[in-house]
């Protein structure tokens, strides 16, 4: 299962792929490993901006949230878009220039929201036509970065975490935002970062068994919505960079993004067997990025 890194070289509107294990790293670790190899020099990944420690209050608060019934959409909404286990193949891209990326910015200060719930809000929306249930809540996965609260000897290594949310289709941006930030401070990602290392006391079969228990459940999320953050380097080269998360079976797609030098870079995967559908999200997507007031 790989992470999608697209280099986008200075001048060019051409982009070079490379993917990095979602096993060895996380989207922030894999983009560090790779600008290091590429002689980039990174003194020190980003940290968490939710720091949450303990075991027990975070634990209740995620089987107490999960025990409260939101109908969501379910896999069934979105399954027949097309679902699988490969390397997506259908993907878009799009990089923003400084000037654009900072008018981004500003407007997001200005409506006192970050650039975060404004792209996932409007993700949601460029998405909802396709699937069968465009008017029900859809269940999001936010990773969350857990560099701080827990450290491994390779700082590149997968520090990552998750929360979720359920986004109605006349949700505001402050609402999502609200509903994530409630569940960082409650420690959700910190419940689900115990649970992942419990899981790792499993065998392997008991891992496949777990996994496909999970999977065969018809509630579930629409796939992952990722920001790596902005990023300062020393680049002389000037180039652009986008990124995705992986798609994971079940899951209809993987959207992600990551500011470098002053330029955001989005990206959308899917294993939908239509590239024009993904196209489509991202088409949609810019257009009420743009006309967002």
């Amino acid at each position: 299962m790989g992470i999608r890194y697209g280099r986008v070289p200075q001048g060019s509107d051409e982009v070079e792929w490379h993917f990095v294990s979602h096993i060895e790293c996380d989207g922030i670790g894999g983009l560090g490993r790779l600008l290091r190899e590429l002689g980039i020099g990174i003194a020190k990944l980003p940290e968490t901006k939710h720091p949450c420690r303990g075991v027990i209050a975070p634990l209740w608060n995620l089987w107490r949230d999960s025990r409260k019934a939101v109908k969501c959409a379910v896999r069934a909404d979105w399954l027949s878009l097309g679902c699988g286990t490969r390397i997506p193949e259908a993907v878009a891209w799009h990089l923003f220039t400084a000037d654009e990326t900072l008018e981004m910015v500003n407007r997001c200060r200005a409506l006192g929201v970050t650039v975060n719930s404004f792209l996932l809000k409007h993700l949601d929306h460029a998405v909802r036509p396709g699937i069968a249930e465009p008017k029900a809540r859809i269940r999001w996965l936010v990773p969350v970065n857990m560099r701080g609260d827990i450290e491994y000897d390779d700082d590149t290594a997968n520090h990552v975490s998750c929360v979720e949310t359920c986004i109605a289709p006349d949700d505001s941006i402050e609402a999502i935002q609200f509903d994530i930030i409630r569940r960082l401070k409650r420690g959700e990602h910190r419940a689900n970062h115990l649970l992942f290392m419990a899981g790792g006391l499993l065998s392997h079969e008991g891992k496949v068994d777990l996994l496909g228990k999970e999977r065969a459940k018809g509630n579930g999320n629409i796939g992952s919505f990722s920001n790596l953050g902005a990023w300062e380097v020393n680049d002389a080269a000037g180039d652009g960079w986008v990124f995705c998360p992986p798609v994971v079976s079940g899951q209809l797609l993987g959207a992600g993004c990551v500011t470098l030098q002053g330029r955001l870079g989005m990206a959308v995967q899917s294993h939908s067997s239509a590239p024009a559908v993904v196209e489509g999200w991202m088409v949609h997507w810019l257009d009420l990025i743009r006309s967002a007031r």
